[in-house]
């Protein structure tokens, strides 16, 4: 069976001066360019939702490669739309989709929710407080997409309002700190602050 990976690209980095998230600088490496070197170790295939043609042409320009893009049809939904389109230009049955700014992803911790996907139309990691990490996430494109496409009908906006609605395996964190004891694959980019310590941790 091959396997997709959607990276979530379209977002306006608000958090770090409106900068173009995909592209900071972590030492001398495109942020962009960490996530896809770390899920090509596991998925045949990825996509990089984008909010428009122009930040698509950019970030193909950035990276010297091509790559699939997927453009959002709705406006100012934020990550659902990006999730719409991106699964929507899926090929594979099964998806694990990713925020951009996750320079540490687990290829192990891909695969482990793609097995944890089976049977099931998600796999999506679940702190011991209850809190989600859906866009660390496997999910089966065809529910997926119907389910966010009625989301989005009903006006919500949330990550989680189509996720209620599936059939969801609800992975432990404790399960995956097996395979990253200090759970670095959930780490994520928001502010300067975040960029340096992630330069010195590399």
């Amino acid at each position: 069976m091959s396997y997709s990976a959607l990276i979530l690209a379209g977002g306006m980095g608000s958090r770090l001066g409106y900068r173009e998230k995909a592209l900071i600088d972590i030492n001398g490496r495109l942020l962009i360019e960490l996530i896809i070197e770390r899920l090509e170790k596991v998925v045949d295939s990825i996509i990089i939702s984008v909010r428009d043609r122009a930040q698509g042409e950019m970030l193909e320009a950035a990276l010297g490669r091509r790559y699939r893009f997927a453009y959002d049809e709705h406006k100012n939904l934020g990550a659902i739309s990006g999730i719409l389109a991106g699964l929507s230009e899926c090929e594979d049955e099964y998806c694990f989709i990713s925020a951009c700014d996750m320079p540490f992803i687990n290829a192990n911790v891909v695969d482990l929710l793609f097995e944890k996907s089976k049977n099931y139309d998600a796999a999506i990691p679940r702190w011991e407080d209850g809190f989600l990490e859906p866009l660390h996430a496997v999910y089966r494109c065809a529910p997926m997409i119907h389910e966010t496409k009625k989301a989005i009908g009903r006006g919500e906006k949330i990550i989680l309002a189509p996720i209620f609605k599936m059939n969801v395996n609800y992975v432990p964190v404790n399960e995956i700190r097996k395979l990253d004891p200090d759970l670095r694959t959930f780490i994520n980019i928001n502010t300067n602050e975040d960029i340096q310590k992630t330069s010195g941790a590399f």
